[in-house]
């Protein structure tokens, strides 16, 4: 059977990079299984610059890789960004070789390479805000403005279908940043789900004793770490037994590291590297509360993977938080950024109930199973 529509993403659809385009990759595979073709990127031997056949999860895929990337570089001498950008320029008739005419695009990068390919295009914003504002390379913030027009007009004059992880408020809020180009069209919000084979309730209490935070993502500036250990360190004050877990990695590693030697900590916060997903899974199943520092977010996958595990959480009030937190029953929202008042909230939660039925319930709105015959009908080519 061929495939109806190109999946275009900078990852190897099964471990590389982590964060939330990977996990957005990989639902989508779930969803549709084999009517895609894979476009992306290779971490192991697999041949760079053709059509191959690739298995993942049991299932046999059309790929083609756009270059051999090596996971344990965190901030390469070229930005990523830019990488699959010119990647993409380069194998342009080697992936339309194929002679599939439709493409589901996630990153603003990609959508700029292919945008004149020809294709019939689905966007999907896994986040509304600008990439570039907080960026991992400094030039970054001068590109920031540039490259977000480009990718409106773009999205505008390229693609048939616009959806995103976000909330109305943040879509509206893209909306007004499009300065009027984006503003017929239609935007779809599309919630990033969760693998409920995966994030599910099955507890498995910490024996250590005093009460276990968990923060899960990526460790830099955007995930809002520092505020998170920040508070960590006033709740301390309250509740001298609480241990933190930060379950990732990242280019902030290192300045976190700093952080708890300098804090002295070092017996009470611990970083567990990237992990695969079960092994998250187990870890939220032995916590007490879920902690989410990000200065922004379009859907936080993380907090609804807490969530389906029965966890009470704080977050920061980013996008898609106030519809997936009810203040005192399963969490808090913190406006702001102070840690005293993160704190405070912290040890608020620490009385709610664990597991959390209102956690349940709303994680429960959230799984692939519950979204899988609506979100086949989103686009025509791959009804």
């Amino acid at each position: 059977m061929k495939p109806a529509v190109m999946l275009i993403e900078a990852c190897d659809f099964q471990r590389y990079p982590v964060g939330g385009h990977l996990t957005t990759a990989r639902q989508f595979l779930t969803l549709y299984g084999n009517r895609l073709a894979l476009v992306g990127v290779s971490t192991d031997d697999s041949p760079v610059g053709q059509w191959t056949r690739r298995t993942i999860d049991g299932v046999e895929y059309d790929f083609f890789s756009i270059g051999r990337m090596d996971p344990a570089q965190k901030k390469p001498l070229i930005p990523r960004r830019l990488d699959a950008y010119l990647r993409l320029r380069h194998h342009r008739k080697r992936i339309l070789s194929l002679g599939v005419g439709a493409a589901w695009v996630l990153a603003p990068e990609v959508m700029l390479a292919i945008g004149k390919w020809g294709l019939r295009v689905a966007y999907k914003f896994c986040g509304v805000e600008n990439p570039l504002t907080m960026p991992r390379y400094a030039i970054g913030k001068w590109l920031a403005g540039p490259f977000e027009r480009q990718l409106f007009a773009a999205l505008a004059e390229h693609s048939e279908l616009i959806t995103a992880a976000a909330d109305a408020a943040a879509i509206e809020g893209l909306r007004q940043r499009s300065r009027g180009v984006l503003a017929h069209r239609q935007i779809v919000p599309t919630p990033t789900l969760v693998d409920e084979r995966i994030f599910h309730l099955e507890r498995d209490r910490d024996q250590q004793p005093g009460p276990l935070l968990v923060s899960c993502g990526r460790l830099n500036l955007v995930k809002g770490w520092d505020l998170v250990f920040d508070a960590f360190l006033q709740v301390r004050n309250a509740r001298p037994s609480a241990r933190l877990m930060f379950v990732g990695d990242g280019e902030d590693r290192p300045k976190l590291e700093a952080a708890i030697r300098s804090a002295g900590v070092g017996d009470a916060v611990q970083i567990t590297g990237f992990l695969s997903p079960r092994e998250v899974a187990r870890i939220l199943n032995s916590a007490d509360l879920f902690l989410l520092g990000s200065h922004r977010e379009g859907w936080p996958t993380a907090l609804v993977e807490a969530e389906a595990c029965g966890l009470p959480a704080v977050s920061t009030d980013v996008s898609g938080a106030s519809s997936l937190i009810e203040e005192g029953r399963n969490g808090y929202l913190v406006r702001g950024r102070d840690p005293a008042a993160f704190a405070d909230r912290i040890i608020d939660a620490l009385r709610l109930e664990v597991p959390n039925a209102t956690s349940l319930v709303i994680g429960s709105r959230y799984t692939l199973a519950g979204w899988q015959r609506d979100s086949a009908n989103t686009w025509e080519p791959l009804r």
